[in-house]
């Protein structure tokens, strides 16, 4: 039989290893090499291990560095399965398709991709979407189409989303972008971008904002503005650009505001607005460069240039 080094091709009924540089472990049932190409084909159950993380699939293809001849990248077919352990921590990803560069340690999964972070067999994070990249090495991870995040009683949804994940499985730096809606219970937040400083505690969110609170006493609270910015340290809401902020039977609108937050309770204590600004109470309005509204009790004060309008009998004469 005529030999061929640069094509090989192994059919056996059983697992066996194949071993490559660079701590590359490669299992299958059937696999095919073939030199000429740089190319190596696998199928039945697929395994390769690259360090800490174990990609299973039903098939795989691999391919060779031209020059090296080792293995750089493996694409993984039929709805592959990936993971890495370490210590009572657990990261899987899975999807249609998935690329797993073994030479920059990255993982990119394709169609209905899902990714979970669990700690102590618990789900931390779990994010879905149309497509996810994930690099071993600076821990960031980018999720791309219809992205949805589960982080512990937060919800998200966007189209793009990226993060930094630290060593404890924690998401840090999370940034969404585009047609963004946030919910945590009953509160509901909106915007085109949104950012989390995890160092600062700080959010921002840009882009048509809007900000739905219910409290336990069934209270709403509404501001719409162009962008809001929160500091969890603080307790201390700004929002600015069209302000409108809606509390009970209050309407209240300006350039700019400042909502404080109680820090024992999570509930508004009072707003400032500063520039013009107006709040009307059952139609009638006050007018002044400054406002500050409180919340209990329901109160406000206004200072500088200020103009009333109260509704009622417009009807009255002083002359005789």
């Amino acid at each position: 039989m005529k030999k061929t080094v640069l094509s090989i091709l192994i059919l056996i009924s059983v697992i066996i290893p194949v071993y490559a540089e660079g701590g590359v472990v490669i299992e299958a049932k059937k696999q095919q090499i073939q030199l000429d190409q740089n190319k190596g084909f696998f199928s039945g159950d697929v395994k390769v291990t690259v360090g800490d993380v174990t990609v299973q699939s039903p098939r795989a293809e691999l391919k060779l560095d031209p020059k090296t001849k080792k293995p750089s990248l493996a694409v993984f077919y039929d709805n592959p399965y990936a993971f890495q352990n370490k210590d009572n921590k657990k990261h899987e990803i899975k999807s249609r398709i998935m690329k797993v560069s073994l030479i920059k340690k990255s993982i990119l999964a394709e169609g209905n991709t899902q990714s979970i972070m669990m700690k102590d067999r618990q789900p931390v994070v779990t994010i879905n979407s149309d497509v996810q990249q994930y690099d071993t090495n600076t821990k960031l991870m980018r999720a791309k189409g219809s992205v949805i995040v589960h982080y512990g009683d937060v919800e998200t949804f966007s189209e793009n989303a990226s993060a930094i994940i630290d060593k404890e499985g924690n998401v840090k730096d999370l940034k969404l972008e585009n047609n963004v809606v946030i919910k945590e219970g009953v509160n509901v937040l909106k915007g085109n971008k949104f950012e989390y400083v995890s160092s600062r505690e700080e959010y921002y969110l840009t882009g048509n904002t809007s900000s739905d609170i219910t409290f336990e006493d069934g209270t709403r609270l509404f501001v719409k503005s162009r962008y809001q910015q929160y500091n969890r340290l603080t307790n201390n809401i700004v929002a600015g650009g069209d302000v409108k902020v809606n509390f009970k039977d209050y309407v209240a609108e300006g350039p700019k505001a400042q909502l404080f937050v109680e820090p024992k309770t999570q509930k508004p204590k009072e707003v400032i607005f500063t520039g013009r600004s107006k709040i009307t109470q059952g139609g009638s309005t006050v007018e002044a460069d400054r406002i500050r509204m409180t919340m209990n009790p329901k109160e406000f004060f206004a200072d500088g240039n200020v103009k009333t309008s109260i509704q009622g009998n417009d009807s009255m004469e002083i002359m005789p």
